[in-house]
């Protein structure tokens, strides 16, 4: 690594002097497929720094037949295209690492790696620039060191892992090489970036405040299909987001007047004939920076709970060898209670207030303890007989530790356990508690993958803060696959697969039993196709039903303006009434087709369209026929402006949701948006409008 003088610049040419003296990385090797090849095409990579910066120059050569399949698109939807990553290890904890990434547009990506397990959903202030020629790109990335948690001074020693995807070989290659066979946190693998003493991180304080203004009309369509007059209203908000460094590894954030107006809306999901509660991932910048601190088996943290919030704090960093995240928040109320285990009655959450805290060590990257605190205290009016004059209505603790080791070369260790008190002040002062309690362990040497598990959740077990499928439920598994490698003509490799499971209630009483076995098939010219054959029995209310399911599953993505995905799960279904006389085993389908369309680089069209019939029987009696059909297209000017429309349609309402976004993104929390939406409902046959939205915001990422 060498030192950058004043005369860099980043415009991603690489004709800087200060490059040539920097020592260069080119012993890429493939990784996965083929492991430890020289990959079809070569790659050059070169670090510099200074007082302020850590720069990377890049060059990444593209000499075979076929074009470099990239483009200009918003930031972080890059991973479907050629593009490189590198990823610091700061804390040189040999587990967490930044991830700052770049494509021949220079269209940036960035994100943590937690282990194994990237999450794109931090964004850091940096730039990079690229520029495409006749034999490839080049690149140049500067990352400000205000940017960066690390031990104060630098720490001397820093982890580096530098990864390339290329799209037209199907290729993806590293430096260091990636095995698989060895276990444990990607970063245990990475090399060592030397000489990073006497760094000063600067950016001690960053302020992000922001102003909106929304107009609202809303309107009932009355009987007969008569509609009513539109309630109009409208809004403006100012708020404010701080971050503030407490330590060189710790920073605390606070908001006030969180506003959400840009995020965009979920995608559609089917909501009808469903045992258990849908997910859905988190998207508001407040709560995403240190979320992969939350990672666990089970999730005690599921911040979609905290649906209105009108001001909150949080603390995240490291203290010493501990990673900590820690959130307090007044919440407004709303958010949803499907799935908080014990208790639910699926009545949206009250008003109160939400402390979630979590401190996990990191043992070199091969084992790691957590201990999870989380609190709800409910201070406002909900479903489950509220106490007049009462100052707290409910309160829902919990307390968990959980831990990861690996053991040997190959084995690895899982465990978590977790508490949690409920109490809900009606007038008989009702409380309750339980244990949950997961154990599993796996071995992987990278052609044989074997696990077995044993999940005990009480009952009573409830977590508001958190996300749960079913409670009262004692879960036995296995599974297992091999994988072979032919690499031939048409094949790469295909992988045989067997898993099975057995669920009782706390009583004894069976509630599932499941075998399924498959084969994953990965074709030349980035195909993939997945087949499952399962046996399910299954008990529902005092009822057990046989079922049959199959799973056909097929991507392509080699033709660059147009990839596909298809799913489709046929199966005997249950209908899930209320009552053991209402419900039955009919017949189900299950039909997804997604496609990504890049009739230009710098346009991309996701259309997607789901669908799903219950009959009474197979080729019976129709029960229910459902599509959910959306269709998401981007058009990016630059790649700081763009323009967005979402269209989504539910045929179970006869529903349309229609979002368009024009934005302009700076860099993360400088920002302007404008945007509109429009709800359109059927009632008595007809389609009505029933909402609009106009909104506009802006902010700006102040830093010192």
């Amino acid at each position: 690594m060498g030192r950058a003088t004043p005369a860099l610049r980043i415009d991603g040419a690489l004709d800087d002097a200060d490059w040539a003296r920097a020592e260069p990385i080119v012993d890429f090797r493939l990784i996965n497929l083929r492991e430890g090849e020289v990959p079809a095409e070569s790659t050059v990579v070169r670090v510099l720094i200074d007082a302020s910066n850590v720069y990377f120059g890049i060059r990444c050569d593209n000499a075979g037949p076929g074009a470099v399949q990239a483009s200009l698109a918003p930031h972080d939807d890059l991973l479907d295209g050629d593009h490189i990553s590198v990823h610091l290890d700061t804390y040189h904890d040999r587990r967490r690492a930044y991830i700052f990434g770049v494509n021949p547009y220079g269209v940036e990506l960035d994100g943590i790696l937690d282990g194994e397990e990237p999450d794109f959903s931090w964004d850091g202030i940096w730039q990079a620039e690229a520029r495409r020629g006749p034999r490839g790109w080049t690149a140049e990335i500067a990352i400000p060191l205000r940017t960066l948690r690390f031990p104060a001074g630098g720490g001397g020693t820093w982890g580096l892992w530098v990864r390339r995807e290329i799209h037209k070989a199907d290729e993806v290659c590293s430096w260091p090489l990636y095995k698989l066979a060895v276990q444990g946190a990607i970063m245990l693998q990475a090399a060592d970036l030397e000489g990073l003493e006497g760094l000063t991180p600067g950016g001690r304080i960053e302020l992000r405040p922001y102003a909106a203004s929304t107009w609202f009309a809303e309107r009932a369509i009355g009987p007969g299909g008569v509609p009513g007059e539109w309630d109009e209203s409208s809004d403006a908000d100012v708020g404010l987001d701080l971050k503030a460094a407490v330590t060189t590894t710790l920073a605390a954030d606070a908001t006030i007047n969180p506003d959400f107006s840009q995020i965009e809306a979920d995608a559609l999901q089917i909501d009808v004939n469903q045992r258990f509660p849908l997910f859905f991932p988190e998207k508001r910048p407040f709560f995403l920076e240190g979320a992969e601190t939350f990672n666990m088996p089970y999730r005690l943290v599921y911040t979609r709970r905290m649906a209105n919030p009108a001001y909150g704090a949080k603390l995240a960093g490291k203290i010493g060898g501990w990673s900590v995240n820690a959130i307090g928040l007044r919440d407004d109320g709303g958010g949803s209670s499907a799935g908080v285990g014990g208790h639910e009655n699926g009545e949206p959450l009250g008003e109160g207030w939400f402390g979630v805290g979590r401190a996990r060590l990191d043992v070199g990257g091969k084992a790691h303890v957590g201990f999870t605190y989380t609190d709800h205290a409910t201070t406002g009016d909900f479903a489950g007989a509220p106490v007049p004059g009462s100052t707290t209505l409910g309160r829902n603790m919990v307390a968990g530790f959980d831990s990861r080791a690996l053991v040997g070369r190959h084995w690895t260790l899982d465990a978590q356990v977790a508490r949690s008190y409920t109490r809900v002040d009606t007038a008989g002062g009702v409380s309750f508690s339980d244990w949950l309690a997961a154990f599993g362990t796996w071995y992987n040497d990278g052609t044989f993958y074997a696990i077995a598990w044993q999940d005990n959740i009480g009952p009573d077990f409830r977590a508001e803060t958190g996300f749960l499928e079913r409670v009262d439920a004692r879960i036995s598994g296995v599974e297992s696959n091999v994988t072979f490698r032919p690499e031939n003509k048409v094949l790469r490799a295909w992988q045989p697969q067997m898993n099975a499971n057995l669920v009782h209630d706390f009583d004894g009483t069976i509630q599932e039993r499941r075998l399924a076995g498959a084969v994953e098939w990965t074709f030349q010219k980035q195909t993939r196709m997945h087949t499952r054959h399962a046996h399910v029995i299954e008990r529902w209310l005092s009822t057990d039903y046989y079922r049959r399911r199959y799973i056909f599953e097929l991507d392509n993505s080699q033709w660059r303006p147009l990839s596909i995905e298809f799913d489709a799960t046929l199966e005997d279904g249950i209908y899930y009434a209320s009552t053991d006389s209402a419900s039955y085993l009919g017949w189900q389908e299950y039909y997804a087709l997604a496609a990504t369309l890049r009739p230009s680089p710098r346009i991309t069209a996701t259309p997607t369209a789901i669908h799903t019939r219950f009959s009474r029987e197979r080729g019976g009696e129709e029960v229910y026929d459902l599509w959910l059909v959306g269709a998401k297209v981007t058009m990016q000017f630059t790649r700081e402006l763009y323009a967005r429309i979402y269209p989504q349609y539910d045929s179970g309402d006869g529903h349309v949701d229609l979002d368009a976004l024009l934005g302009y993104v700076l860099h993360p929390g400088s920002v302007l948006y404008l945007g509109v939406n429009g709800d359109m409902d059927r009632v008595d046959g007809r389609r009505h409008a029933t909402g609009r939205t106009l909104f506009f915001k802006a902010s700006y990422a102040f830093q010192r």
